[in-house]
């Protein structure tokens, strides 16, 4: 029999089966568990409680408060795993779980914690190992009767009571469980139990009702989004910055902070190694760390705004699930006890004036590859063509010819280069979507595996990861003028948008193309610049900010931006790209702006900020934006506004 649901607000949610479990037969329940699972149940440890292996089910102690570590995010987003090993460079190799489990007693919030994670790791680019161990674990849930000390879950209704998501759901109602049937997985282990009352749900609901009366810690949750972005300069992030260590406990304690570094470890022969992954934390400095030890968020402050952000605001933009279960774990972890209960009360107490705000919406994208997308597929490097002194255009051919005939992409898109035993890097493809049977990566040797690729010649082999991203808007901008604006490096990114106008010139308007480099040697692709001189209605404009003694220059001196006024293309119907370092983007940005520019025609490319490619492991998060997936390419109208800016 089906009993009506009401929840503890007193509304009719849906028809639910359940059943009473007498607290005397719960150890039997547990054995028959067993005898086909591992049952994972919070038990004490010293004074506080762990999810662990249940092999004395009187150590099960389901009055727990909270536990030290989500159980689901312990078990399921594991603190550190192998991806993938390797042999001579080359043979990557699955880790797969087939064991079955159950999780015995998660509190809501923590599997409202999960099922955020799901939004991360099962969407877009699933990842396989968090899918077999989601799927071959079964929830049982707990209410809380009993609120935990620093809990504030009624703010986001994601506890006391769990609603969803769960294989069974149990309330104690004194001698007893109520066990509500969340599945049919869950159903089949019902089996024998007693059909509940209406008076067993009534006993339910007032013992949860009486628990979320207790919860006194809110946080007001109306328009909390437009509330934080309205108040990203307000004092209390200054205060909270002074007494912020920045250790990261409140990170490693979260449900549903996912944030994960990756390295490459070599045994001692170095013929053989693997890919790791481990739970890193954005309050860390160097988490943000990219070649040449640049540091994108150094300031302590930016760090903690991100993080408070991304669980009251930017998670619910990115993935339409709670970034805070509201569990209190950080309260309780931290040394100096920074609160976000008491930091949006401040803020709410304190406003500042209302202004307009426009929350960040991220592009819709959903990709469920078919192979494995952490396992890069191997690829020979057919040439090395030096641009510079330590930057060099490698051609790729993939060892399977079937993958390379199946291989496509946009321009300003990008892959993963790996080299394997030391890592791996997002580069812009650099050759036209047209070719066929190969592909061109222009790199620069200034990081470890950049510096690793330089060493490498033709015939040997690395791994590709991709093509991800969104790229350069060539679509967007048929029947339009196009005018390129570069920097050293970021002409390779671009160079495809030249390559496609070229391949397809009757479908664009005037070209124009403004390139400029710090000296006349850092200068990429010389030897086509008269090729792309003869393309029809183009103009190729130089600078460089300094010439050597010596060195012959026939064309302008200055940052790119002194070419502006060389600029002939139609300012009303142009479509900008430019792509450099960021302090000669955001001038070209800003001086184009001051002509009478639109920011919705200016496009940027953000490539730099990127690490997994496949929107997982949050280093190329800036602000609400996964640089990886909704970029790296993004119409500066999109991103203008962000909190922190964009450059």
């Amino acid at each position: 029999m089906k009993l009506e649901k009401w929840n503890i607000c007193g509304r009719c949610t849906k028809p639910v089966e359940a059943f009473m479990l007498p607290k005397v037969d719960l150890g039997n329940f547990v054995a028959d568990l067993k005898k086909d699972r591992e049952v994972l149940g919070p038990v004490a440890k010293v004074d506080e409680f762990v999810f662990a292996p249940i092999d004395d089910v009187g150590a099960l102690c389901l009055d727990y408060d909270t536990t030290i570590l989500p159980p689901a995010k312990k078990f399921i987003h594991m603190p550190g795993e192998v991806l993938f090993e390797f042999e001579s460079a080359v043979h990557g190799k699955d880790q797969a779980l087939d064991e079955q489990r159950v999780l015995f007693g998660v509190h809501a919030c923590d599997l409202n914690g999960l099922l955020s994670l799901d939004k991360v790791f099962l969407e877009t680019y699933p990842d396989p190992y968090y899918k077999s161990r989601r799927e071959n674990t079964l929830i049982i849930a707990l209410n809380c009767v009993s609120p935990c000390k620093n809990g504030f879950c009624a703010s986001f209704n994601t506890g006391p009571e769990a609603d969803m998501g769960f294989d069974l759901c149990l309330t104690d109602i004194g001698d007893q469980f109520v066990v509500e049937v969340g599945s049919d997985k869950g159903k089949e282990l019902v089996s024998g139990l007693t059909p509940a009352t209406n008076e067993d749900f009534v006993a339910r609901n007032r013992a949860l009702r009486a628990a979320q009366q207790k919860i006194t810690r809110r946080i007001d949750a109306d328009n909390l989004g437009v509330l934080l972005h309205q108040n990203f300069d307000h004092p209390v992030w200054q205060e909270v910055k002074d007494e912020c260590l920045a250790c990261g406990s409140c990170t490693s304690v979260c449900p549903t902070c996912y944030c994960f570094g990756v390295e490459d470890y070599v045994d001692l022969t170095l013929e053989k190694g693997g890919r790791h992954r481990f739970w890193d934390s954005c309050m860390f400095y160097e988490f943000s760390r990219v070649a040449q030890d640049h540091v994108f968020v150094p300031d302590r402050e930016a760090r903690v705004k991100q993080r408070m952000y991304h669980k009251l605001t930017y998670y619910q933009q990115q993935f339409e699930a709670p970034g805070c279960v509201g569990c209190g774990r950080c309260v309780s972890t931290c040394v100096k006890k920074i609160d976000p209960v008491d930091i949006v009360a401040r803020i709410q107490a304190d406003p500042n004036p209302e202004q307009d705000t426009r929350l960040y919406t991220p592009p819709e994208r959903k990709v469920t590859p078919e192979v494995n997308p952490w396992e890069p597929q191997k690829a020979v490097i057919k040439s090395v063509k030096e641009q510079t002194p330590d930057t060099r255009t490698y051609t790729f051919s993939f060892v399977d010819p079937e993958v390379q005939e199946a291989y496509t992409y946009d321009p300003g898109v990008f892959n993963m280069i790996n080299i394997f035993g030391i890592g791996e890097s997002a580069i812009s493809i650099s050759s036209s979507a047209d070719l066929k049977g190969a592909f061109q990566h222009t790199v620069r040797a200034v990081g470890n595996v950049t510096n690793a690729l330089a060493e490498l010649k033709e015939g040997d082999v690395v791994g590709i990861r991709g093509p991800f991203g969104f790229g350069w808007p060539v679509e967007e901008a048929k029947g339009k003028d196009v005018l390129l604006v570069a920097g050293g490096i970021g002409l390779a990114p671009l160079r495809p948008v030249i390559k496609h106008i070229q391949a397809h010139r009757d479908q664009y308007g005037k070209f124009e193309i403004l390139y400029g480099s710090r000296t006349p040697d850092g200068m990429l692709f010389t030897d086509e610049y008269d090729e792309w001189r003869r393309i029809p209605d183009t103009g190729l404009y130089l600078t460089v900010d300094m010439v050597p003694p010596g060195v012959e220059w026939g064309h302008n001196i200055g940052v790119v931006t002194t070419l502006f006024n060389n600029i002939n293309v139609n300012k009303e119907n142009t479509i900008v790209v430019t792509c450099g370092p960021d302090i000669m983007m955001k001038f070209v940005v800003l001086d184009l702006l001051k002509r009478g520019w639109s920011p919705e025609q200016i496009y940027v490319s953000l490539e730099r900020r990127m690490s997994c490619g496949i929107k997982k492991c949050g280093n190329c998060q800036m602000g609400p934006v996964f640089v990886c997936q909704d970029g790296p390419v993004f119409r500066y109208a999109d991103i203008k506004d962000l909190p922190g800016g964009v450059f």
